[in-house]
């Protein structure tokens, strides 16, 4: 899994194009809660995703919004390369059994990490006040579903080990 923070000029992306990808990594996110609330038995955990689920679909619907507003006629192929400014790892994750769910639930906690910077370190470029506000909102959730995350996946008796955790 790679996990290494693609180096992109974001004073250079655009805002137009910081939406597209800020509304890329909350719909992968939310299709990704979407397969492992299907997945688990654990009720805790389906309640959990799909709340996470909602979440992700609001703040999406946000950006469009925003992007929509901003820049109606924007259209973007995102690459490889943007896409992982918000995600880690494939897009479909694999929860068919234990392994793999933790595998994919490490993914979701990664992904999220990498959001929130991508948040952080978009805030500071933006062009628009409304988008800097968003962005930094963004990045504020983000840090509170990685507690939730862990809190979750740690009462259900899954300790997740993490390479880099974001420390409190």
């Amino acid at each position: 899994m790679a996990r290494k923070v693609p180096t992109i000029d974001l004073s250079r992306l655009g805002d137009d194009k910081a939406l597209a990808i800020a509304a890329y990594g909350q719909a992968v996110a939310a299709y990704r809660c979407i397969v492992l609330a299907e997945k688990t038995t654990d009720p805790r955990l389906r309640s959990s995703f799909e709340a996470l689920v909602r979440q992700a679909n609001q703040q999406r619907d946000q950006i469009q919004t925003l992007l929509g507003r901003l820049f109606p006629s924007a259209c973007f192929f995102l690459s490889a390369a943007d896409k992982s400014l918000v995600c880690v790892g494939p897009r479909l994750v694999d929860a068919r059994d234990d392994a793999r769910f933790e595998e994919a639930m490490k993914l979701i906690i990664a992904s999220e990490k990498r959001a929130v910077s991508f948040y952080t370190r978009y805030a500071v470029v933006a062009a628009a006040g409304d988008i800097r506000s968003l962005f930094q909102e963004s990045a504020a959730l983000g840090l509170v579903r990685v507690r939730e995350l862990r809190s979750v996946f740690n009462a259900a008796g899954r300790h997740i080990i993490e390479s880099c955790p974001i420390q409190w």
